[in-house]
């Protein structure tokens, strides 16, 4: 094996919490072992949602990001962010997709082609056990479980930016 590329499964909250060694790791990392294009998981942009989901805010995310641009810029490398976003998931409404559609278009300056839509088979998942205590102790928590409302919410998030 003369090389291994990362493409995903980078934590960028703990690396940009590593203020030792965390620039040079993914320094090593986009010089010499990203071929273009890396992904990471947000997943959203809302507290409310990235809460639900034990994620950080966007502050990590948006620290990585221009971390990543830059030391791509100075390795002379031409090299992406795509992202891992979620429609549905517990906690996530409509309003919650159209602030997550305003982040990406403002902040990431991208339009998603791509959005997953939340679906509960995996049991250890904390999403699918707060969808377990919502039907055991009716807990007021907001579950989108209309097949029509789930694609609207990943819907409101792809859709083309006006021009």
């Amino acid at each position: 094996m003369k090389k291994v590329f990362v493409a995903s499964g980078i934590r960028y909250d703990l690396l940009v919490s590593d203020r030792k060694h965390g620039t040079e790791y993914l320094q090593e990392l986009i010089e010499h072992h990203v071929s273009g294009q890396m992904k990471v998981a947000p997943e959203h942009s809302e507290e409310t949602v990235l809460k639900m989901m034990g994620k950080p805010g966007t502050d990590a995310l948006v620290e990585f990001r221009e971390l990543f641009n830059r030391i791509s810029r100075a390795a002379g490398k031409e090299c992406y962010l795509t992202y891992y976003l979620i429609a549905a998931h517990p906690g996530c409404s409509e309003n919650h997709m159209r602030h997550l559609k305003q982040f990406t278009d403002r902040v990431l300056r991208i339009n998603p082609e791509q959005v997953q839509i939340f679906t509960p088979h995996h049991p250890p998942t904390p999403a699918s056990c707060i969808i377990r205590r919502l039907i055991l102790y009716r807990m007021p928590i907001f579950v989108e479980k209309d097949p029509r409302g789930k694609t609207r919410q990943k819907n409101i998030v792809i859709r083309k930016r006006r021009v």
